[in-house]
């Protein structure tokens, strides 16, 4: 049985999506039980918890042998994470899978990455079976994109020459589904996959472009001030944390200290290329 987190956001949506569509029957654990409501007439168990309750969380973790461990980037993320892997050791869970990051690396001082880094080391200290899905940068960041550059015809981002490998959530959600149905699920323990889309690493220009072609008009990249670009994301973020950690991971982007890396680990694994970008942006349309 499988338990799940984070199912009222993208990814954990996404991957309960895929679930579904697999004919599997899994719990989710929610702290609110209103805005999950859907997910029960869609025949998800819920659970209602907080994931620093180790009553709750014990108690969602009953008669469940894998759970996936999907969180919002946000400031309480790492004490939430590190909150319920200790109570998921405690409880013997037999097999933990992580969403991570690509930028989870070592030298990283942007928080979210941090974060991402202090729930892999508990995971890998906690003896419990692991795997972490490490989708690399989501098609998502760029759903208003079209529409603005409809009226501007600018993708304007402080982006640098950075370069980025694309993911659909909907992808990752649906890699995720496999790994953890996978008859031979032994063979994910211990094993860290970053993922990507089919298409090639790409800078801002190659982006740019290619929403143009979306939308029938040409579309320039506008490399514009990192310093307003922050103060323009506040009001779409849950709080400045928020926004100002997006800021320092988009610099690090810009700057090149985290380019796009191309992998093959979903194709290999999925035996299918997943969702180009054109396909993202004609969904959109």
């Amino acid at each position: 049985m499988i338990l799940l987190t984070g199912i009222t956001g993208n990814n954990g949506g996404a991957t309960a999506n895929a679930l579904l569509k697999l004919g599997i029957k899994f719990r989710a654990l929610v702290r609110d039980l209103d805005k999950a409501a859907d997910w029960a007439n869609k025949g998800v168990e819920l659970v209602q918890g907080d994931l620093e309750d180790s009553a709750s969380v014990q108690a969602a973790l009953e008669g469940i042998d894998r759970a996936v461990l999907i969180l919002p980037n946000g400031e309480d993320q790492q004490r939430l994470e590190l909150s319920f892997i200790e109570t998921a050791k405690q409880a013997g869970l037999p097999w933990l899978l992580k969403l991570s990051s690509p930028e989870a690396v070592r030298g990283t001082t942007s928080p979210i990455p941090l974060a991402h880094i202090a729930a892999e080391d508990a995971i890998m200290a906690s003896g419990m079976n692991w795997t972490f899905v490490r989708p690399s940068f989501f098609m998502q960041n760029f759903r208003s994109s079209p529409a603005m550059a409809k009226s501007t015809g600018k993708l304007s981002m402080p982006m640098g020459n950075g370069t980025v490998a694309l993911t659909d959530c909907t992808d990752a959600g649906a890699f995720i589904a496999h790994v953890l149905t996978d008859d031979n699920s032994a063979q994910h323990y211990g094993q860290c996959y970053d993922i990507s889309g089919p298409d090639p690493v790409m800078n801002f220009n190659d982006i740019a472009r290619m929403i143009g072609e979306s939308i029938g008009q040409d579309v320039a990249y506008d490399d514009c001030d990192a310093a307003v670009f922050q103060e323009a994301i506040r009001p779409f973020h849950r709080n400045d944390w928020h926004s100002d950690a997006v800021a320092y991971l988009f610099e690090e982007i810009a700057n090149g200290e985290t380019p796009g890396i191309k992998t093959n680990s979903y194709q290999e694994i999925m035996g299918q290329p997943g969702t180009s970008f054109k396909e993202f942006l004609q969904k959109l349309s």
